[in-house]
């Protein structure tokens, strides 16, 4: 069993902390996925639990063993980059090999374990070529099967795909994820793209200025996200923000003061500060179309994308703020069409001053 836990986890450059006091449990045979924009301190918290950097503060553990100190070679971990960072002058069979005869490794178990890997990731016909003879995402997998040749307690993986063209990707990704359900090993992933975060994770851990911001299953991350930039970070198109001025009806009951003059009402729970609610949150695709005289969000249709089977409408709300509607194709929206817009109630988020989220009653 390799669980792996950080407890307090920083990180400094010099003067600058980059990791700020991360605690984090990965049970064994998960895959979770790190994700966040650029700079956010994802890559560091990665090359942290590799052992490429050091720890500043706080303590992490694989398997139940204290490895705060352990070489890379040590902890039991196989890492893939995002350059494929394969030796041009060997084999695809040498690349997946080199590291096992390195540790020393009985060369019928080196065999095994390079055949087996092949199979895995359909590189049989290909052990004998070079890498210049390969194309990337044949490159990508013999960079992973080199990874999981070692049998490691945990595989990390450092934005694989991002050297990748967006049919790679898709294909690629479906790869991974069928080889870690397979292998059953404790995985950690980095991407700054949260389709690849939602699509393949057990859980997300997103990260934002070097502090977790929130961390469970993609969905439930989606649903309910714990502040506005989780929100607006997971999805896509983002969630809609729009500023609002609320009004308590009753205990559990707020009305939403919305911009062009009408209103929403909404369930809460009583006693979580509902009253003070400064922004509503509405993904795209929970909106629908409605008449603009009685519809609680109304506005202009500014710009159209067209995508086929969907369709997204740019309204401009008479306020000025923007609002992004997601229609089935063939909708046929047109720019300067006045549009009403109602919010699915159970899928509508409020956010205080603070933008953390004011908890709603769920299944509503």
């Amino acid at each position: 069993m390799a669980n792996l836990e950080l407890k307090g986890i920083r990180k400094s450059f010099g003067t600058v902390e980059v990791v700020k006091g991360i605690d984090l449990t990965i049970e064994h045979g998960e895959f979770v996925v790190f994700v966040g924009p650029s700079g956010c301190g994802k890559s560091t918290l990665l090359r942290l639990i590799a052992g490429l950097e050091d720890i500043t503060g706080g303590d992490m553990w694989i398997g139940g063993e204290r490895v705060n100190d352990l070489p890379p070679a040590k902890r039991g971990i196989s890492m893939v980059f995002q350059s494929y960072a394969l030796y041009p002058h060997m084999t695809v069979y040498q690349n997946m090999a080199f590291g096992l005869k390195l540790a020393k490794t009985d060369p019928r178990t080196i065999d095994d374990a390079i055949q087996e890997a092949a199979r895995m990731l359909q590189l049989e016909p290909l052990l004998e070529r070079l890498p210049k003879q390969l194309s990337g995402g044949q490159r990508q997998r013999v960079a992973i099967g080199r990874a999981i040749v070692r049998n490691p307690k945990v595989f990390l993986l450092d934005e694989p795909l991002s050297n990748l063209d967006a049919a790679l990707r898709v294909q690629t990704r479906l790869e991974i994820a069928r080889l870690q359900k397979r292998m059953n090993t404790t995985s950690v992933y980095v991407t700054h793209d949260q389709v690849e975060a939602m699509t393949l994770a057990d859980k997300v851990v997103v990260l934002h200025d070097g502090v977790l911001e929130q961390c469970g299953p993609p969905l439930e991350l989606y649903h309910h996200p714990a502040n506005k930039f989780v929100a607006g970070f997971i999805g896509s198109p983002q969630m809609n923000f729009l500023k609002i001025t609320a009004d308590r009806i009753d205990g559990r009951t707020l009305r939403c003061n919305m911009p062009g003059g009408n209103t929403l009402d909404l369930a809460v729970e009583q006693g979580v500060g509902a009253r003070f609610a400064e922004t509503l949150g509405i993904r795209p695709e929970h909106l629908r179309l409605a008449d603009p005289e009685t519809a609680p969000i109304k506005g202009e249709i500014a710009v159209v994308e067209r995508f086929g089977e969907s369709e997204l409408a740019y309204v401009r709300t008479p306020d000025g703020q923007s609002v992004v509607v997601r229609l089935q194709g063939g909708a046929g929206a047109r720019i300067g069409t006045k549009v009403g817009l109602v919010p699915l109630d159970e899928e509508t988020h409020l956010f205080g001053p603070d933008e953390k989220a004011i908890p709603r009653p769920r299944g509503v």
